[in-house]
């Protein structure tokens, strides 16, 4: 197998990952809330959901930095500076996709809390 046709395999399994740990993450959140008591699905309870979607999401880290390191020749050459000039839009929308990926991973540390049993409203810190 070459490196392009393991490149593709390997983003195929890495975004199927993405979606199964997507399905499971919805499912808990909506299907099995927190405090839902007893309640299963196909004989599964709201921990066991849990552990499901936290061993898809340690496959799908494995399969990103399998990804990183496939692609470590062109990673290299973007930090010398030395990418071809075709390659720009990558290293743009890469750019562009850290910086999302950031805003996303901070917007709940940001968020305000809502007390719901008060209606109160405050932030994490205090």
């Amino acid at each position: 197998m070459n490196q392009f046709t393991f490149s593709k395999v390997l983003d195929l399994f890495s975004f199927v990952a993405l979606m199964l740990m997507l399905s499971t993450g919805v499912f808990l959140k909506i299907t099995l809330p927190p405090r839902s008591g007893g309640d299963q699905v196909w004989g599964l309870s709201r921990h066991e959901w849990g552990d499901i979607h936290f061993y898809l999401s340690v496959v799908f880290l494995l399969f990103m930095s399998a990804h990183l390191l496939v692609h470590a020749k062109f990673i290299k050459s973007v930090i010398i500076g030395k990418a071809p000039t075709e390659k720009y839009y990558r290293i743009v929308a890469g750019i562009i996709g850290v910086i999302a990926l950031i805003a996303l991973v901070f917007s709940p540390v940001i968020s305000p809390v809502t007390d719901v049993q008060r209606g109160q409203q405050h932030f994490h810190n205090r």
